[in-house]
């Protein structure tokens, strides 16, 4: 399956709001993976916000549906089991919920102006722990969002809670991001190649000029989603890119996942304050 059609001008747009992690809490806390930053608040109509009442160790969930807009929101138990975590997910889903269903009413309101069909909006979002050592839980969140339109747009953020000091951090703090780069260049441009061929079913042309030449190309790792996550469950061994659509390919190729396992040229690339949560992949 091959691209001929000029790459389209809201990619970048599209990009950002694909990898947008949710950032807020107290002030001292740093954003989430790639200092990626939170959706706006707005005001938002009168509406039931259910809150599944699950014990705290258990997993938990807003939810919330209204005439034209659907919600959900969810993370896990180990996540629920951290007070400060558990709170900033929960402030960061009301919020998520006030500002999405207020553009959907507004969108709502302005097609019934204009005589056009609404389409209702959605937001959906799940956390799932990607790691959960005696330093870090690593969240990666799963979702998608839908405004109306040909099609939605899926979500992956990623939150990093330091078990030690009780905050959110950076991908950035931990790791050298620029030197884990070129140090897993190789590595990662030959997993990127690959999946594209599983999934076009042919090779990757990268020098045709007939073809959309990001989506040939391999992509720049340091504006991707990076996360650091664990298969071992000691530490930290594996990190995970996450390439959103139209980032590597098209819309239809979905988002791309490589898994990089931490090896000494790797390891080198993490900060020394940091560097005993992590270890050799297995």
């Amino acid at each position: 399956m091959r691209a001929r059609r000029q790459k389209p001008l809201f990619l970048t747009f599209v990009a950002v709001t694909a990898l947008s992690a949710c950032s807020g809490g107290h002030p001292d806390e740093e954003p989430t993976a790639n200092g990626m930053t939170s959706n706006r608040a707005a005001p938002a109509p009168n509406a039931a916000l259910a809150n599944d009442t699950a014990p705290i160790d258990k997993p938990q969930k807003l939810s919330a549906k209204v005439d034209g807009f659907e919600f959900e929101y969810q993370w896990p138990g180990e996540a629920a089991a951290i007070p400060a975590l558990d709170s900033w997910l929960r402030g960061n889903g009301e919020s998520l919920r006030k500002s999405n269903q207020s553009d959907a009413m507004a969108a709502k309101a302005e097609a019934k102006k204009d005589a056009f069909v609404f389409n209702g909006y959605s937001y959906q979002e799940d956390y799932t722990a990607a790691a959960n050592t005696p330093r870090f839980l690593v969240l990666i969140s799963d979702g998608y969002v839908y405004t109306g339109g040909a099609h939605g747009m899926p979500i992956n953020t990623a939150i990093l809670w330091d078990k030690a000091s009780g905050k959110r951090l950076a991908t950035s703090t931990l790791i050298d991001l620029p030197r884990f780069a070129a140090a897993a260049r190789k590595r990662f441009c030959d997993a990127l190649d690959k999946q594209r061929e599983e999934k076009r079913g042919e090779p990757v042309r990268h020098d045709d000029p007939n073809d959309i030449v990001d989506f040939n190309s391999c992509v720049d790792l340091t504006k991707q989603l990076v996360v650091p996550i664990s298969h071992g469950g000691r530490a930290l061994d594996t990190v995970q890119v996450i390439i959103g659509p139209y980032e590597a390919g098209p819309y239809s190729e979905g988002r791309y996942v490589i898994d990089l396992p931490l090896d000494a040229g790797l390891l080198a690339t993490v900060k020394p304050a940091y560097r005993d949560a992590f270890a050799p992949a297995d």
